[in-house]
């Protein structure tokens, strides 16, 4: 735990933990400025848990005299939202994209390796696998899932930043599936059914700004397929992230007894004691 620097950040402290950032008690900007700021806040990523269930108990584990605390009492300020498509290379992507309710100067593609889109949303389409392996080398560790996904095919994010969600934690466990419909402003085009294109040699122009490694999969990710891959891998990744713990139910004092009645004639036909 440290003090902050009042010329950098919000707040007067906080304290950097494994898997979260804690910070509170505001600098004193004036009653108007401090309204608008929450005095504790809590900077914590996914990554480094399995599912919700256990960000949840950590979370919660970082205030142990507040007892009624619970979910409704977390405001979400910034939430990022991704949906992972295998063996899609970034061109096709590229090629095909176009964006509802952005303005063309608003994208931007930076080292040939990502694609910007947007402030709030603001939406990034990259390369999993490289981001990765640049982060491997430059602090030489990855969380256990990151392992998984660089061990795996080659991966294209299509990762969706919002600041402005306005939704509690308890709101979103009720029904984390509303966020599908971020992706809905993601549109891909077949420019090759277009004659109007074709004609004007357009097609021949496109392709020749793909690699030719990748061609063959300009034919295999059409629009609607890459359309129902957004929205499917979401959902899916959403789902299985959200799915509850598993509880043991306690065993009734009848199925206990069923249980010692079935022992003790085992005993009394083998005459072996367990």
């Amino acid at each position: 735990m440290k003090p902050d620097n009042l010329r950098r950040k919000f707040y007067k402290n906080f304290c950097k933990l494994d898997c979260a950032v804690v910070m509170w008690q505001p600098h004193q900007f004036g009653a108007v400025t401090n309204f608008g700021i929450p005095y504790t806040k809590v900077d914590i990523h996914s990554k480094h848990f399995d599912r919700f269930h256990e960000l949840k108990d950590y979370l919660l584990d970082l205030f142990p005299d507040s007892h009624e605390i619970d979910l409704n009492d977390f405001n979400i300020s910034r939430i990022e939202l991704h949906s992972d498509i295998e063996s899609l290379p970034l061109d096709i992507v590229l090629a095909r994209l176009w964006v509802i309710g952005y303005r063309r100067e608003s994208v931007s593609f930076y080292k040939g390796k990502t694609i910007y889109i947007g402030t709030d949303p603001k939406i990034r389409i990259f390369n999993k696998n490289s981001q990765l392996l640049r982060k491997l080398g430059k602090t030489g560790k990855l969380t256990e899932n990151e392992l998984q996904l660089m061990n795996g095919k080659p991966i294209t994010r299509f990762s969706i930043e919002i600041g402005q969600l306005k939704m509690n934690l308890n709101q979103l466990v009720n029904d984390p599936k509303q966020l599908a419909s971020y992706f809905d402003r993601f549109k891909f085009y077949n420019f090759e059914d277009d004659e109007s294109i074709n004609r004007v040699g357009g097609f021949q122009i496109l392709m020749s700004k793909i690699r030719r490694e990748h061609r063959k999969s300009f034919d295999q990710f059409k629009d609607r397929e890459l359309e129902r891959l957004i929205q499917r891998n979401f959902k899916s990744s959403i789902r299985a992230w959200f799915k509850k713990e598993a509880i043991e139910k306690p065993i009734s004092i009848k199925a206990k007894l069923i249980q010692e009645a079935k022992r003790f004639n085992r005993i009394l036909s083998t005459g072996m004691i367990e």
